[in-house]
């Protein structure tokens, strides 16, 4: 069995980001969402970019 310090739920932009910063301070995380990958559209395509 693995263990893990932080499991995040979702590895859309935002549980995404959370998983590297937790990662770069050291944490052992596992990331899990519920799609398969690579997904068929991509996430923030309703973003704007200025």
């Amino acid at each position: 069995m693995k263990h893990y310090d932080v499991v995040v739920a979702g590895a859309g932009p935002s549980g995404a980001t959370a998983a590297y910063y937790l990662a770069k301070q050291g944490k052992k995380v596992a990331l899990v969402d519920r799609a398969k990958f690579p997904r068929e559209k991509a996430c923030g395509g309703g973003l704007c970019v200025h």
